[in-house]
């Protein structure tokens, strides 16, 4: 039923939200990001984040552009609810790694840029040089994050593998009771503007979910990797021997400052909201059962 739900409202282009695409024509975005820490949703600094953005412009965005924009221009009609390619006169490196609900956790198995077309989205068909340049672009952000280091030597995890590795044991850990216990819910009523969060965002419209229903709010962030990763994500910015899961403060930010790409969606306070005092509640105890060796096995379903 929920499938169904959302495949309408997608359809439907959830009239008078603006979620992760904005859904009027795009002007030029403006070049205000937040600051490349590295962490989260961070490009990463210094020659390895010149590296990884020349690989999505040179190699990746001719294929993007070539097979995807005709579906998922940022610049497409109202209802277009994953604009991801930018046109050639804004900017394409900005407006993609903008959408979590692109680049997932940036592996091989967890970015929806490729494991769409492992599923083969919409019938188009992909070369293996196209998803060579792809992979190698998500890896190149990986390492970027991680300051370069690529973990050869030290760990013997490569980014990748520690961004998997830490994902899972964080999914065993996440508990139904602890998210009650930070009224995780409160999301769903979280004010953007005018409109509450679950208006645009109940059955995970626009790659984001927000419910005011303990479930499947739970369910679906905990075995869902893509929707945890709009909640949780890896921080790789020690480098590989000191990754750790954080709250994606960075992705909130982008979207509640109304960033590149998401510069229509409605604005709204990150700080001291309480959305965020629930969610850093939710993370502590998280932490807290990782901690104590309490977790169970990986929840997660992909």
């Amino acid at each position: 039923m929920r499938n169904i739900l959302f495949a309408l409202v997608a359809a439907a282009g959830l009239v008078g939200c603006v979620g992760g695409i904005d859904n009027a024509p795009t002007p030029t975005p403006t070049p205000t990001t937040p600051p490349a820490d590295g962490v989260g949703g961070g490009t990463g600094t210094g020659a390895n984040a010149v590296a990884a953005r020349t690989a999505f412009e040179t190699n990746v965005y001719p294929v993007v552009s070539a097979k995807c924009i005709g579906c998922h221009s940022s610049a497409g009609p109202v209802g277009n609810v994953t604009g991801f390619v930018a046109p050639a006169a804004a900017d394409p490196y900005v407006t993609a790694v903008g959408y979590q609900a692109l680049v997932g956790d940036r592996t091989a198995t967890g970015a929806p840029i490729l494991t769409k077309i492992a599923a083969g989205h919409n019938g188009a068909t992909y070369s293996d040089d196209d998803k060579s340049k792809i992979a190698d672009w998500l890896s190149k952000e990986l390492t970027a994050r991680a300051g370069g280091d690529t973990g050869t030597g030290t760990t013997g995890e490569t980014p990748a593998d520690a961004t998997i590795r830490l994902t899972k044991e964080w999914s065993g850990c996440m508990t139904l009771t602890n998210f009650q216990t930070a009224n995780m819910k409160t999301w769903g009523n979280m004010r953007a503007d005018n409109s509450a969060c679950k208006t645009c965002h109940y059955a995970g419209e626009y790659g984001q979910i927000a419910e005011d229903v303990d479930n499947p709010f739970f369910t679906t962030i905990s075995t869902n990797k893509y929707y945890m990763s709009q909640y949780f994500t890896v921080d790789l910015s020690g480098g590989v021997a000191a990754a750790k899961v954080v709250i994606n403060t960075r992705s909130f930010i982008g979207v509640g400052t109304a960033l590149a790409p998401h510069i229509e969606h409605p604005r709204f306070k990150l700080d001291g909201s309480a959305g965020m005092i629930a969610l850093q509640k939710f993370y502590d105890l998280t932490a807290a059962a990782k901690a104590a060796g309490t977790c169970g096995p990986s929840t997660l379903a992909n």
